[in-house]
């Protein structure tokens, strides 16, 4: 337990912060070899990559995954997990559906002016392939796509061992027409350049291991992404009325992805319930099925803060900006208000952030390590742009040329000022 209230308590939360923002220079610099090979190198290089990285032999032959073999898999998922995703996808569905960024016009002095939104022409839904298979990155990623109207969503996955039939199951409800097995930076490498097999999107979203991050990071510019998504996080913000058992669980829960570099942090002012959920955590690990990998965390993947006041609660979440927040406090909507930053929210003993992974219909691609001071969830917008559009009379340029020409003149473009006032020049 820290307590926030003596000078090592906030100087614990300053190391915290310092961890999250700690980068690998090491993987960024062969992270670039990879995107450089892949670039000059094409199929070829993405080949040779994917038999280094994940024992497969590539072919431009088996790189695209067919309709045909996405149909036979598909079938073979048991209908009690068709009917969870299938419910998982309606809800999603519903709550983006409400997103749209709308167009819009008005009237000015001068003429009009438009905005004019438009889906995002080519994009790439990369989803991982690790010591497990995500499905609900399938439904995340590609539904609020879908809604954008989007009209190409290509799904990359890693090949190792074959495409898993819930992975095909995804695909299938979703509509996807394109998707090819490969993974890693070589993958976006080559969905950001493009090779022979392999025509280059506008757009890369979905998680990802730090290589795909750090290639995400790497080619943006040359594409857009939706974040740098790092370990998970939570923030459990608890009186005593949460019970310790569910704290402790919820905890657990972002610790169990078992990279070593999650952040489970609950911050409360009962002294003796802080007591209680690390006991209580204590145990869920002792006798957990994965005791091994949450053993291996570091002891900085959970903390248990003890605050003086809720002021003091509220300024730990706002400074740790969590990906997840979730607010076990009776004044749950109180505490709401003063929350300037958080991700994803989950009000009361009843909203574990786990629903939002798979089911309520929120996006569980969230901004992580702080972003979310500044970034927001991955949503319907994210597949969209917005293009300014002006209409100006001859009258509003009269009107508008002078100070256009002051405000040129005094940023010393001599051109910009002489493209108005040539127009308005009497013959």
């Amino acid at each position: 337990m820290v307590d926030y209230s003596k000078p090592s308590g906030k100087g614990y939360l300053r190391k915290l912060l310092a961890l999250r923002r700690k980068r690998d220079g090491t993987i960024s610099v062969r992270v670039a070899e990879v995107l450089d090979m892949v670039k000059k190198g094409g199929d070829g290089a993405l080949f040779s990559l994917t038999r280094q990285f994940d024992r497969f032999a590539l072919t431009p032959e088996n790189i695209r995954i067919s309709l045909a073999e996405i149909d036979a898999l598909a079938e073979k998922v048991p209908g009690a997990l068709q009917k969870a995703i299938r419910e998982a996808a309606k809800r999603i569905k519903a709550y983006h559906s409400r997103q749209h960024t709308l167009s819009f016009s008005m009237t000015t002095a001068d003429g009009t002016l438009r905005q004019i939104v438009r889906p995002i022409e080519r994009v790439a839904v990369y989803v991982p392939g690790g010591h497990t298979v995500y499905p609900s990155s399938v439904l995340m990623n590609a539904i609020p796509a879908l809604i954008a109207r989007v009209p190409e969503i290509v799904v990359v996955t890693p090949p190792r061992g074959g495409l898993d039939p819930v992975i095909a199951f995804a695909l299938k409800l979703c509509n996807i027409k394109e998707a090819y097995r490969m993974g890693g930076a070589q993958a976006v490498a080559a969905l950001a350049f493009g090779t022979e097999s392999i025509r280059p999107v506008d757009k890369i979203v979905g998680p990802g291991n730090a290589w795909v991050q750090t290639a995400k990071r790497l080619v943006y510019g040359t594409v857009d992404i939706d974040s740098i998504a790092g370990p998970s996080e939570v923030v459990i913000l608890a009186d005593d009325s949460a019970p310790a058992g569910w704290v402790a669980l919820d905890l657990l829960a972002q610790a169990e992805h078992g990279s070593g570099d999650e952040i489970s942090v609950c911050v409360t002012e009962n002294r003796a319930l802080a007591g209680k959920i690390a006991a209580a955590t204590a145990a869920e690990i002792d006798a957990s099925p994965v005791r091994e990998t949450l053993a291996r965390l570091p002891a900085t993947a959970i903390t248990i803060f003890h605050a003086a006041s809720r002021s003091d609660s509220i300024a730990i979440v706002n400074a740790l900006a969590p990906e997840h927040l979730q607010i076990m406090t009776r004044s749950a909507e109180q505490d709401l208000r003063r929350v300037k930053n958080a991700a994803a929210v989950f009000l009361g003993p009843y909203a574990p952030a786990t629903l939002g992974d798979y089911f309520i219909g929120t996006n569980h691609v969230l901004p992580t390590g702080g972003a979310a001071r500044f970034a927001s969830p991955l949503g319907v917008e994210s597949f969209t742009k917005r293009m300014s559009v002006a209409r100006v009379s001859k009258s509003g340029l009269l009107k508008a040329a002078p100070h256009v020409s002051v405000f040129a003149r005094a940023e010393k473009f001599v051109h910009h000022a002489m493209s108005v006032e040539k127009r308005i020049q009497k013959k």
